[in-house]
C-alpha cells in the first residue's frame, strides 16, 4: 500500500474516515477558539478596565492642588518607591523640569516614555497612560500591559494545550479507522475485479453480514458471487449435458447417413440431399464437440497438470503442422521466435490448441495470399503468444462479441466454423489467467494472449 514510508497516501486522504476525522477537529478546534475567544476579549476588557481603574486610583491619591514645587517633591518621593517596569509616574512642570521614574515625550496627544537611567528599565508589553493638566503642570501615571500580555500568552498555552491533543488524537483515530477501511475495501475491489474476470469462486472472505456496512457489503457479494457461480454451474453442466446426450444421437445420425450414402445408387437425385444432410450432421456433432471441450476446460482441474514449457517449443510445432495447409490454401505462414526462451506454467495441449485455433481462424476468414504471423515474444510484463493477419480484419465494435459462444460475423455465416473457436482460447487463456486480446493490425486482426509475468526470484 502507497504511503507506507512515512506519508499518509493520497488515497488515504481522500477516505472517508478520515475526511470525517478533519471534519471532527474542525468543528472541535472553531468551539475552541470561539469559546476561548470569547472568554480572552471578556477578560482582556475587564483587566484593561481594572488597570484604568487602577490609574485613576492612583491620579486621585496626589494632591493636585499643591503648589508645582510640593507636587513635584510628591511625585519625585513615590517614584523612587515605584518600578517604572509596572508603573510609571512623571510630573511636567510648566518650566520644562521633570520629575519621575521615566522621561515622557509629549508630540501633540501621543505620548512616548523614555527609560530615566539603565538602572530604571520600562517594561516590553507597553503601557496604558492618563495624563491630566494641571494649571501648575502635567501629571501622567501609565500602567504596564503586562497583565494582558500574560493573560495572551495564557490562552495561547491553553489553547495549543486543549486543541494539540485533540487534533492529534482525532486524526491518529481517524487514520487508523480509515486505513482498516481502505484494506477492507481493496479486499472488495479485488474481489469485484476477479468476478469481472470471470473468476466465480472469488469471495471477500467476510462471514458475518451482521457487523458494520462494509460487512454487509462484503457479505452481499459473497451471497451475490454464489448465487452467479452456482447458476453458472448449473448453466455449464446443462450446456455439457446436453451436448454429451446430443453428441452420441448425432454421430448415429451421421453413420447412418453415411450409409445410406453408400446404398443409393450412383446418380440418384437423392445421393446430393443425403451428402447435405451428413454435412450438415457433421457440422452439428463438431458444435457439440467443442461446447463439451469448453465445459470440460472451465470445469476440470487442468491446472493440476500444469508444468513449465516454452513457448517457442509450441509455436514452431504448430507452424510445422500448418505449413502445408497453409501454402495449400495460397496463403503465407511465417514464425517470429525470440533467441532466448519464454517460459510458462501451463498445459502444453491445450496451449498448442489455442494456438491452433487462432491460426485455423486466420485461414478460415481471411481470402487466398494472406500472411499469417505467428509470434512468440518475453519481457518484463510477461509471455506474448501473438497470431497476426492481413486480411479483412474485424470492426472494433464487432472484437468483443466474437469471442462469444456461437457469434459469428454476417460475413462469415457462409464460411464453414460454428462460432466457438475464439471461445474456447479464450477459456483456454482464463485457465491460464492469461487474456486474449483482439485489435487491429491495420490491415488485418491480431490476436494477443498474455501470459502472467513469472514471480520474481525468491518470490
Amino acid at each position: 500500500m502507497a504511503g507506507r514510508g512515512g506519508h499518509v497516501p493520497l488515497t488515504l486522504l481522500r477516505s472517508t474516515p478520515v475526511r470525517q476525522a478533519l471534519l471532527l477537529v474542525a468543528v472541535v478546534a472553531a468551539v475552541n477558539l470561539v469559546s476561548l475567544g470569547g472568554a480572552y476579549l471578556k477578560l482582556r476588557a475587564d483587566l484593561v478596565q481594572s488597570i484604568r481603574t487602577d490609574i485613576e486610583e492612583e491620579l486621585s491619591g496626589f494632591d493636585l492642588s499643591a503648589t508645582p514645587r510640593a507636587l513635584s517633591a510628591i511625585v519625585e518621593a513615590k517614584a523612587r518607591a515605584t518600578d517604572p517596569a509596572k508603573t510609571v509616574l512623571v510630573f511636567l512642570g510648566e518650566d520644562g523640569r521633570q520629575v519621575g521614574n521615566a522621561r515622557a515625550v509629549l508630540a501633540g496627544q501621543n505620548l512616548r516614555l523614555v527609560e530615566a537611567d539603565r538602572d530604571h528599565a520600562l517594561g516590553q508589553a507597553g503601557y496604558i497612560h492618563e495624563a491630566r493638566r494641571l494649571s501648575s503642570g502635567i501629571l501622567i501615571v501609565a500602567e504596564s500591559l503586562a497583565p494582558i500580555s500574560d493573560l495572551s500568552n495564557t490562552f495561547l498555552s491553553l489553547l495549543a494545550f486543549s486543541l494539540g491533543p485533540t487534533v492529534l488524537i482525532s486524526l491518529g483515530l481517524g487514520v487508523l479507522i480509515a486505513r482498516r477501511t481502505a484494506r477492507r475495501v481493496e479486499g472488495i475491489e479485488r474481489t469485484l475485479d476477479r468476478l469481472s474476470a470471470g473468476d466465480l469462486t472469488a469471495r471477500t472472505g467476510t462471514t458475518d453480514g451482521a457487523g458494520d456496512d462494509l460487512g454487509r457489503i462484503g457479505a452481499g457479494v459473497n451471497r451475490l458471487a454464489a448465487r452467479q457461480e452456482a447458476a453458472t454451474e448449473a448453466l455449464r453442466q446443462v450446456t455439457a449435458d446436453i451436448a454429451h446426450d446430443l453428441r452420441t444421437p448425432l454421430q448415429r445420425i451421421a453413420v447412418l447417413l453415411h450409409d445410406l450414402g453408400g446404398r443409393l445408387p450412383q446418380g440418384s437425385d437423392a445421393m446430393p440431399l443425403a451428402e447435405q444432410a451428413r454435412d450438415e450432421v457433421d457440422r452439428a456433432v463438431s458444435v457439440f464437440h467443442a461446447m463439451l471441450q469448453i465445459a470440460q476446460i472451465e470445469g476440470s482441474n487442468a491446472a493440476a497438470r500444469f508444468a513449465p514449457l516454452d513457448l517457442r517449443d509450441t509455436a514452431r510445432q504448430m507452424v510445422e503442422l500448418y505449413l502445408p495447409a497453409v501454402e495449400d490454401a495460397g496463403d503465407t505462414l511465417v514464425l517470429e521466435l525470440p533467441p532466448e526462451p519464454v517460459t510458462v506454467t501451463g498445459d502444453p495441449h491445450l496451449i498448442a490448441q489455442a494456438l491452433a485455433n487462432l491460426v485455423e481462424n486466420a485461414l478460415r476468414h481471411t481470402p487466398p495470399g494472406t500472411r499469417i504471423s505467428v509470434a512468440v515474444s518475453g519481457g518484463p510484463a510477461g509471455p506474448r503468444l501473438t497470431v497476426a493477419d492481413d486480411g479483412p480484419g474485424v470492426p472494433a465494435e464487432e472484437r468483443e462479441k466474437v469471442v462469444r459462444r456461437l457469434y459469428r460475423l454476417e460475413r462469415s455465416r457462409t464460411t464453414p466454423g460454428h462460432g466457438l473457436g475464439l471461445s474456447l482460447v479464450a477459456a483456454i487463456a482464463t485457465l491460464h489467467a492469461a487474456t486474449l486480446t483482439l485489435e487491429d493490425n491495420d490491415p488485418g486482426l491480431r490476436a494477443r494472449v498474455d501470459f502472467p509475468p513469472a514471480p520474481p526470484a525468491g518470490g
